[in-house]
């Protein structure tokens, strides 16, 4: 069935691009009044590093992370302070190895079909960062961001760019969330 074999092209074209960048996530306590919170402390406990993705997750990439959300907090107009904050911040970072099974299946003539046939795996890493903006009162989450990407060795001279973009478009989110609520 030679038509199959554009449909499997075309699928793994846009799986390909849609995972080339970060999706970009966020939820928000619907009933919060943002205009009330003017300071933020950063949570003093933080998550012990990831041993098996070193070359992600280390004091480096922490560093610039604590660095892109500092400077969109203060972009969103609040005041680091050391103790006694309006709002609590933290982020996680996770990563998990996924494997895609690709079955290939073809005839003599070259045409793609359905049935039994040699089956190769696809293997890839994704990496998410989570951010928390908590509410110290009530000591309820009040807003999370999400950014979730495939992540490969080369990304890793792109880190000191690529993180700064990717918390500009988390906050970018929260931002719009507080205009229309």
């Amino acid at each position: 069935m030679k038509t199959q074999y554009p449909i499997l092209m075309l699928f793994l074209i846009v799986l390909l691009n849609s995972c080339s960048s970060a999706k970009i996530i966020s939820d928000i306590d619907q009933g919060t009044d943002f205009n009330l919170y003017k300071t933020y402390v950063w949570s003093a406990v933080e998550d012990p590093m990831n041993t098996d993705y070193p070359q992600f997750d280390n004091s480096l990439n922490r560093k610039r992370w604590k660095s892109a959300i500092d400077q969109a907090m203060q972009q969103q107009g609040y005041k680091p302070v050391d103790s006694q904050g309006d709002l609590e911040v933290d982020f996680h970072l996770q990563f998990e190895h996924n494997v895609v099974p690709q079955h290939n299946h073809q005839d003599e003539m070259g045409d793609q079909y359905s049935g039994i046939g040699a089956t190769s795996v696809y293997q890839y890493d994704r990496g998410t960062v989570t951010i928390h903006l908590v509410d110290l009162k009530q000591k309820q989450i009040v807003w999370q961001g999400i950014a979730t990407r495939v992540v490969d060795i080369g990304l890793l001279e792109k880190a000191e760019n690529n993180i700064p973009k990717a918390v500009e478009k988390l906050f970018n989110k929260l931002e719009a969330h507080k205009k229309n609520p």
